[in-house]
């Protein structure tokens, strides 16, 4: 792609962070095997961490699988470690959903060494770290480009920056589906895909906060209340034919028609789409749930690690990497530096009006009151399957 950086506004009350940013200030790819490449090389440049010791640093990196989420970060991390032969970094790739209880599980059994030491967490991941204490601050006199990213989308105490925002819209098979899904009360009453959906255990934001947004009045389901939203999806859970726990997972059961609809990343199933897959993106009418994609540091990391994370997080937030990384998995950034790839000029997910219809999910509730969630589905919902 060109690296021609193209400044553009970006949709800052259209994407509210409200719910995510109350929570810091009152203070999520697959679910693959961790890999374990290891970016390490051996030219120097001088007056960084990792020239300040004779001592190897070694950090560990949290990043998406699949999708193309891997190309961009791994380019940069080998370019930055090129030129710090002290630095030693190893990739841990996974979901969010994956990785999140084992770096929870981990903090409790030695804080001071994290499983990850930074990387890329999404909404729920970030909020429910907010909530657990799990984030370092970012050093702005190091991570210099977030000055690129508008205050909408830097997080209190800078416990993280907002670099990227996708939206959860309906994907289906196009090739099976008779008549396309216009709007989220598809997803649990329209008899076409009774048996036939696919929703991710556990990703709560993306049926029951459309659930809440849609028809949370007429149920009385609300954040705070939500157990009526919870006891709707068990009379309709002869809608759901299969529960996921990987992007493989879903790609597979809808380009094979075993699942016809699935509420998903609408830029993850655009890569799926552009690699062949028979599949097609709705955005329902009640508006798509906008979903915030973070870089942190995480809590208990070394001095020298913290100051190696926020170089590279820098690094990553430069406008070519943002455009590259747009570019790779079409996710919309945040950076009024970085450019728009051509491919996604028209791609209603980087369309201010349709963002600016997006449903956001209180981030914070769900962080704090995840367990209970969990124990309605599992007692309410999963009995039923």
């Amino acid at each position: 792609m060109t690296n021609a950086m193209n400044k553009r506004s970006v949709f800052l009350t259209s994407l509210t962070l409200a719910s995510l940013l109350a929570l810091s200030a009152c203070g999520g790819g697959n679910a693959a095997s961790p890999s374990n490449n290891t970016a390490n090389t051996a030219t120097d440049s001088p007056g960084t961490a990792a020239t300040d010791s004779g001592e190897k640093v070694k950090l560990t990196m949290f990043i998406w699988a699949g999708s193309n989420q891997d190309i961009v970060p791994k380019e940069v991390v080998a370019e930055y470690v090129k030129a710090h032969p002290n630095v030693e970094v190893t990739f841990e790739e996974s979901s969010n959903s994956v990785m999140y209880p084992k770096m929870v599980a981990g903090k409790q059994a030695d804080a001071n060494n994290p499983v990850v030491n930074f990387g890329y967490f999404n909404a729920d991941a970030s909020a429910k770290g907010l909530n657990d204490d799990m984030w370092e601050p970012l050093d702005p006199a190091i991570v210099t480009n977030m000055k690129d990213i508008p205050e909408a989308f830097h997080t209190a105490d800078n416990k993280g920056i907002v670099w990227g925002v996708s939206s959860f819209a309906l994907v289906y098979n196009k090739d099976l589906v008779k008549t396309p899904p216009t709007s989220w009360n598809d997803l649990w009453t329209n008899e076409e895909f009774k048996g036939k959906s696919a929703m991710w255990d556990y990703m709560f934001y993306a049926y029951i906060s459309p659930l809440i947004a849609v028809k949370g009045d007429e149920l009385g389901a609300t954040y705070d209340n939500p157990e009526p939203a919870f006891k709707f999806w068990a009379e309709h859970s002869d809608q759901i034919g299969t529960l996921v726990t990987s992007n493989d997972q879903l790609k597979g059961l809808l380009d094979s028609g075993d699942a016809l609809i699935a509420p998903f990343s609408a830029q993850v199933a655009q890569t799926w789409i552009d690699g062949g897959s028979p599949l097609a993106v709705t955005y329902p009418s009640e508006g798509a749930i906008s979903f915030p994609y973070s870089l942190q540091v995480v809590k208990g990391s070394t001095p020298e690690q913290q100051k190696v994370a926020n170089e590279i997080i820098n690094e990553l937030l430069s406008a070519d990497a943002l455009s590259r990384y747009a570019e790779a998995t079409g996710t919309p950034v945040t950076s009024t530096t970085a450019a728009i790839p051509d491919k996604y000029k028209d791609d209603p997910s980087f369309s201010i009006e349709v963002q600016s219809k997006g449903i956001n999910p209180d981030w914070a509730t769900l962080a704090k009151d995840s367990s209970k969630w969990k124990e309605f589905w599992d007692r309410l919902v999963k009995t039923e399957l």
